[in-house]
C-alpha cells in the first residue's frame, strides 16, 4: 500500500519515478465511466455513455488515435502503410 501511494504522489514530479500521466488518467477516466455510467445515467443510455468513456481510457493510453477515430467515423480505409487500430 505504501509503495502505491508512494508512486501516486511521485506521478506528479518531473523525474521517472511513479506512475505515468497517461495510465493516471486512463485510470481515472474508467473508475469515472463506472460511478457516472452506473449511478447517474438512465440504462437505455448507459452503453453508450460506456462506450465515450472507454475510448476516452484508449486515448489517453495511446492505444487509439484521433485520426483512427475520425476515420473509423468517416469510414475510410488506412493506406497500406498506416497501422490499423
Amino acid at each position: 500500500m505504501k509503495t502505491i501511494l508512494n508512486n501516486l504522489i511521485n506521478s506528479f514530479t518531473t523525474d521517472k519515478s511513479g506512475f505515468s500521466a497517461r495510465k493516471l488518467s486512463a485510470f481515472v477516466g474508467v473508475i469515472t465511466a463506472i460511478y457516472v455510467t452506473v449511478k447517474l445515467i438512465p440504462v437505455a443510455a448507459q452503453i453508450d455513455a460506456l462506450y465515450a468513456w472507454l475510448l476516452f481510457a484508449l486515448l489517453c493510453l495511446g492505444i487509439v488515435t484521433i485520426e483512427n477515430v475520425i476515420n473509423l467515423k468517416n469510414g475510410s480505409k488506412p493506406k497500406d502503410n498506416e497501422p490499423t487500430a
